[in-house]
């Protein structure tokens, strides 16, 4: 009897292991794209508070650094994933690194007192930002 059950369970158990693996593999993607959205609106958000003189120098650029790190972390997590579309998976990571690399060069605008460039640094943000949604997108697109 014994035998007759563990051999369905030899074959059931690695089915399910991957089964479990896909699943937690496209929500940890979502989830960091999810955080990666609303920590991007974030550094868009304050930059602009900065622009505007409503934010402190010191403030804005820790809350930059803090934005990049978050962005750059998340980038880590959707790169370490096992995805069943490595391109897909790829320009998600590429438009996180595109996002943390702009809160990087906002905050170091923000440090030199750089207005223009900070400017410049929150465009980018904005253009990353449409970036990672057509990346999104494209990766949860059925059939792509």
């Amino acid at each position: 009897m014994l035998r007759t059950v563990a051999r369905p369970c030899r074959v059931f158990l690695p089915l399910l292991a991957l089964a479990v693996a896909s699943c937690s593999s496209s929500e940890t993607v979502d989830q960091q794209s999810k955080l990666a959205a609303s920590t991007a609106q974030a550094a868009v958000l304050v930059s602009d508070a900065w622009l505007a003189g409503a934010a402190p120098s010191r403030y804005a650029s820790s809350a930059l650094q803090s934005f990049a790190k978050t962005l750059a972390d998340a980038g880590r997590q959707v790169e370490s994933v096992s995805p069943s579309d490595e391109a897909k998976r790829d320009e998600l990571a590429k438009a996180l690194s595109r996002l943390s690399n702009a809160a990087k060069q906002a905050k170091n605008a923000v440090e030199a007192e750089q207005h223009a460039e900070a400017a410049q640094a929150q465009q980018e943000l904005r253009a990353a930002q449409g970036d990672l949604a057509t990346a999104y997108r494209q990766y949860f697109s059925p059939g792509r």
